[in-house]
C-alpha cells in the first residue's frame, strides 16, 4: 500500500497533494492493527505508579498484558483510550490486563489525565524514559502485548484500532 501511496502523491496535479496530505494524517488516526514481534525484551520492569507504589509486570503473571506507552499532549494516545477500555470490557472476565505506562511526564499531570480519561488499570510512570528507551519505542502511543507467561508476542507503533474483530481475536488466541 505504501508503494501505492508513494506513486500516486508523486502526480503532479494540484489535488493529488491535498489527497496524499489527507492521507498522511488520516491514517494513523484511523488505527491499526497488531504485530507479530520477534525480538526480547527487558521484563523485570519496576516502576512507581501514580500513587507511588512501586510495581512490577510479575504482578500479572498468568494474565495477557497490554503494556500500552502514552503521555497526556499525545492526541492519538488520548483517542485511542475509549476503544482500549471498550475492548477490555468486552473481554471482561477473560485473564487479560492493561497497563499504562506514561513517558516522560511528572506524577500530577498523569494522575490528572487518568482521573479525566477514567483509565481504571494500573498507570506508571516512566519519567525518565527509561523503558520507553529499553523497549525501542519511538513514537506515542506505542503498545505491547505480552502473553500469560510474560513473553512479548506483537507491538504496535501508533493507534491501534481495539474495536477491530481481528485485534479481539488476537487478543483471545492468547488467552
Amino acid at each position: 500500500m505504501s508503494e501505492m501511496l508513494s506513486a500516486v502523491c508523486r502526480r503532479p496535479r494540484a489535488i493529488v497533494p491535498v489527497l496524499c496530505a489527507l492521507l498522511v494524517f488520516a491514517l494513523p488516526a484511523l488505527g491499526g492493527g497488531l504485530s507479530v514481534f520477534s525480538g526480547s525484551l527487558q521484563r523485570d520492569i519496576e516502576l512507581p505508579d501514580v500513587e507511588g507504589r512501586q510495581r512490577t509486570l510479575d504482578e500479572f503473571k498468568g494474565e495477557v498484558v497490554i503494556v500500552h506507552f502514552w503521555a497526556s499532549w499525545c492526541t492519538p494516545c488520548i483517542e485511542e483510550f475509549p476503544r482500549l477500555l471498550r475492548m477490555r470490557d468486552t473481554l471482561s472476565g477473560h485473564p487479560l490486563t492493561v497497563v499504562g505506562i506514561n513517558v516522560a511526564e511528572g506524577k500530577r499531570r498523569a494522575f490528572a489525565m487518568a482521573r479525566r480519561l477514567g483509565l481504571d488499570f494500573p498507570v506508571l510512570l516512566d519519567r525518565d524514559r527509561r523503558l520507553f528507551d529499553a523497549w525501542g519505542a519511538q513514537v506515542l502511543p506505542t503498545t505491547f502485548v505480552l502473553d500469560r507467561n510474560g513473553v512479548v508476542r506483537y507491538a504496535a507503533h501508533g493507534p491501534v484500532d481495539w474495536d477491530r474483530l481481528e485485534v479481539i481475536d488476537t487478543l483471545r488466541q492468547l488467552m
